[in-house]
């Protein structure tokens, strides 16, 4: 079979590799290597997909602000459809919490959003369902978007399809190799060339890193889950914020006309397509006892999804300590949709090797504080950690 050489080459078909090769498409030809038959499959179509500033860690929650811009306004002709539409995003914090809520207060308004701070009475105004006995103060944040993220990927594959790219299904990379200045990919649905790797294979990223020959880095895919069930009979949900508290234990939203919960759950996990646990869909169905007034009778849907995570929590995007041609777009832990136009703009400066996007850089986000050479994300013993352990993951 012949070779196809390209530009890029990029490791995975959701919402990071589709996003990466947008923006390197701009630049040169690239190919997108998806191994399921169609992409998004994985955590891409299992996100909550919103656009909230406050939410994540910090660099990610920066990188959301950097993304703000693309996702209400994209390019003309990218979408038929508005990417974002409003939801609010409603922050309760209990007792003890309040000096944790009040510095994400803080840095919001340092950073330009819109925010409302307010008594646990107060939430009430904005989700009608919130036990107010169980916290004390709340924040507000009006400008939280939902994303349409079948909108958001099929807009960036039309547009790498438009400048000459390709996304090639059903093509695993099977082996890697490095000669003189390119990588060679072989798939079984066909073999390709690049001076560059872009590896943003979500919960197969380190499969893939490995498979290039390089060290092991500590980014691995956790498990979490989501269930679905009914609102209150008579109840108008069309305006209730997506609803979090800030100890991260649970969220919810409107959903297609039901309500969606997650008690944010993180079990390391091999990568898989994963599935529901049964003990978290339970754990789910007591925060929302325990937290609002609502009632779960059924569970209409239920679902897991891979969620990888740097042991800091913060995004590992750049070239590879050991081959800089080998570029990692990974880490997003459930926030590669909402922050992922501006991560896909850092991850292709990187790969092009091109400055760090100037609006990028004045959030504060440097190539170190990203990078996957640094202290908590290199494992100097170069042994994997043993699957069930979280020590490194706090």
């Amino acid at each position: 079979m012949a070779v196809e050489v390209v530009d890029y080459i990029v490791i995975g078909g959701g919402i990071a590799g589709a996003s990466v090769a947008y923006e390197l498409s701009s630049k040169g030809k690239v190919a997108i290597l998806e191994m399921e038959s169609a992409p998004g499959y994985h955590s891409t179509g299992r996100s909550a997909a919103v656009m909230s500033e406050n939410y994540g860690p910090a660099l990610w929650s920066r990188l959301v602000t950097a993304s703000r811009g693309f996702y209400e306004n994209p390019p003309a002709g990218f979408t038929d459809v508005p990417l974002v539409s409003p939801r609010g995003a409603l922050f309760l914090a209990r007792e003890g919490e309040q000096e944790l809520l009040s510095r994400q207060a803080d840095e919001l308004v340092r950073r330009g959003a819109t925010i409302d701070v307010t008594s646990a009475e107060g939430a009430l105004r904005f989700c009608p369902v919130v036990k107010s006995s169980e916290f004390v103060s709340a924040l507000y944040e009006p400008d939280c978007m939902d994303i349409d993220t079948n909108a958001l990927l099929m807009g960036y594959l039309k547009a790498v399809r438009a400048r000459g790219g390709k996304l090639v299904a059903n093509a695993r990379a099977e082996t890697f190799e490095r000669r003189g200045d390119t990588w060679v990919v072989c798939t079984r649905n066909g073999t390709f060339e690049a001076p560059v790797v872009v590896n943003a294979a979500g919960g197969w990223v380190q499969e893939m890193s490995s498979l290039a020959g390089l060290s092991y880095r500590n980014v691995v895919p956790f498990r979490r889950t989501a269930v679905v069930f009914d609102p209150p009979d008579g109840s108008d949900i069309s305006s209730w914020p997506m609803t979090f508290d800030v100890a991260e234990t649970f969220y919810f939203k409107p959903e297609a006309g039901k309500i969606m919960v997650s008690p944010v759950d993180m079990a390391l996990c091999e990568p898989c397509d994963a599935q529901a646990d049964e003990l978290e869909v339970a754990i789910a169905i007591d925060r929302i006892h325990r937290f609002t007034t609502m009632n779960i009778r059924s569970v209409k849907h239920k679902w897991g999804g891979l969620r990888t995570f740097a042991p800091d929590h913060e995004p590992v995007i750049g070239p590879d300590p050991e081959e800089p041609s080998f570029i990692w777009l990974a880490g997003q832990g459930g926030n590669g949709v909402m922050g992922g136009a501006a991560a896909a703009r850092l991850a292709a400066a990187f790969a092009s090797n091109e400055p760090i996007p100037a609006d990028i850089s004045a959030l504060g986000i440097t190539a170190e504080s990203v990078s996957p050479g640094r202290g908590c994300v290199v494992d100097a013993s170069g042994r994997k950690p043993v699957v069930g352990t979280l020590e490194a993951f706090g």
